[in-house]
């Protein structure tokens, strides 16, 4: 971990005026002394807090990395740039990979969490309502990013402090205790958690959907679940989110990724957009010209995953696009990811999106399918396959067995979250079906034969290098 020498005066200061008023809603305290003031009143509590959601957007365009990079090191995109070749072969290595800011900027949200959560326990100030608000949202964004730690790493430090002169000594711990802790802390968060979206000062009822409430918590902990094969808590957390139909359904494949429908549970704005569009994630992954050796503008979908949608497919048309270079002769179609489109426009109407509904419908599809609840299973998937287009299991294979219902699932997460914060990637490590998948697309994209310790990322190596506790990844020199 980084050794975060900067005091946490400083540090929450900066949090403070990062974000744009318009996301956080309020000015900066004009003050140095935040030690003692960014606790002191809701409002500047809150900001602290918020500034680590603007970092989440912004911090190294983070969304778009991770859906980038995992999407590269599976069978989802090709890339053109040497940039990111190595993490496209599956050959990274610690001293420069890519990912190195993945790791990086998750244990800085983390560290801030943990400063959020201590400066609000400890605060004599703050209105019982808006403590307990903003405590239950730094351990949410807390367990956000373990889980991906450990899904990407391995096992991984576990923090759950500030105090860095402790945090730059601590060795692995392991992904089952690191999950028990995930879960715990979700399930603490989603009893605190206000049931409404909250505004600036973490009390009143907010119009947008950028800060976590209980079914986010909820939401999160159906995955978490999942991923550990607990699946009746799986189906019962997704149950939560799903049966609040106020708040949450699907919506039609164009509105999906709009911002504050009713198929998000969880968004977050860029804090300050600029450059004429909304996301990372589209201003990025959006062709308007052949794909060159940028870090940028770079990644294309590969034929795999085209050939992974039928025929019949809406999201096909609707989440993805075409650059046709007329240039050459015959001219050469680049398909990308087009699920965020607002790209050269001013006008704000697309957040990065965190969870869905389209996620939680899938999960508890899964979970039922694992307990030999097929027609639940099926009513489900079908809820997806449906808003696609496509022909539903329970017309066509309403006998369809146990094996065969899994795998169709597995099939439409392919299709329904690629490109969206590293689905693929993890699905096909939690499912023990990355050997069979990247034996043979590790080869084909130009890399080495596939080796199992592959599926994990190194650690930077100047993390190895300052913390003699903490041991590289196997297989990594």
């Amino acid at each position: 971990m980084k050794r975060f020498k900067i005091h946490i005066s400083i540090l929450l200061l900066l949090h403070l005026f990062c974000g744009c008023k318009k996301f956080v809603e309020l000015d900066a305290p004009k003050t140095q002394l935040v030690t003692n003031n960014v606790f002191a009143s809701d409002e500047t509590a809150s900001a602290a807090l918020l500034g680590i959601y603007a970092q989440m957007v912004d911090n190294d365009f983070t969304p778009y990395k991770i859906a980038n990079y995992t999407g590269l090191a599976a069978d989802e995109l090709i890339t053109y740039t040497t940039v990111n070749l190595l993490v496209y072969q599956n050959s990274l290595r610690p001293s420069d990979a890519v990912t190195n800011s993945i790791w990086t900027n998750a244990y800085s949200f983390i560290y801030q969490a943990n400063a959020v959560y201590e400066g609000c326990n400890n605060s004599t100030t703050l209105s019982t309502a808006a403590k307990k608000q903003i405590m239950a949202e730094a351990i949410f964004l807390r367990s956000y990013w373990y889980f991906y730690l450990i899904n990407l790493y391995g096992d991984v430090p576990l923090l759950l402090t500030s105090d860095y002169t402790k945090n730059a000594t601590i060795g692995k711990t392991s992904q089952n205790d690191i999950y028990n802790q995930i879960s715990n802390d979700l399930k603490s968060a989603e009893n605190d958690l206000s049931e409404n979206y909250v505004g600036a000062n973490s009390i009143s009822t907010g119009t947008e959907r950028i800060r976590a409430n209980k079914y986010a918590a909820a939401a999160l902990l159906a995955r978490v679940y999942l991923y550990q094969k607990k699946y009746p808590d799986a189906e019962a957390q997704a149950t939560i989110v799903l049966n609040n139909k106020t708040l949450y359904d699907l919506v039609d494949l164009t509105q999906v990724f709009l911002k504050n429908t009713k198929e998000n549970i969880l968004q977050i704005p860029k804090p300050s957009p600029t450059n004429n569009f909304n996301t990372y994630e589209g201003s990025y992954f959006i062709l308007t010209s052949k794909p060159g050796d940028n870090f940028i503008n770079s990644s294309v979908i590969s034929d795999r995953l085209m050939y992974a949608f039928d025929s019949a497919d809406k999201r096909k048309s609707a989440w993805v696009g075409t650059f046709t270079d007329n240039s050459v002769t015959p001219s050469v179609n680049y398909n990308y990811p087009y699920k965020y489109k607002a790209f050269n426009t001013a006008t704000i109407s697309e957040y990065s999106t965190v969870l869905r509904v389209g996620e939680q419908y899938l999960i508890r599809a899964e979970a039922r399918a694992n307990q030999s609840n097929l027609s639940g299973a099926i009513s489900d998937i079908d809820m997806i396959r449906n808003r696609a287009g496509l022909p539903l299991i329970a017309n066509t294979n309403p006998g369809i067995n146990q094996t065969d219902l899994i795998t169709a699932i597995l099939k439409e997460r392919q299709v329904e979250l690629f490109a969206e914060w590293g689905h693929r990637w993890m699905d096909l490590k939690r499912t023990g079906n990355i050997n069979s998948v990247m034996s043979v697309v590790t080869p084909a994209k130009g890399g080495p034969a596939w080796n199992s310790n592959m599926q994990l990322w190194p650690i930077p190596q100047t993390d190895i290098a300052t913390n003699p506790n903490l041991k590289q990844n196997q297989g990594y020199n």
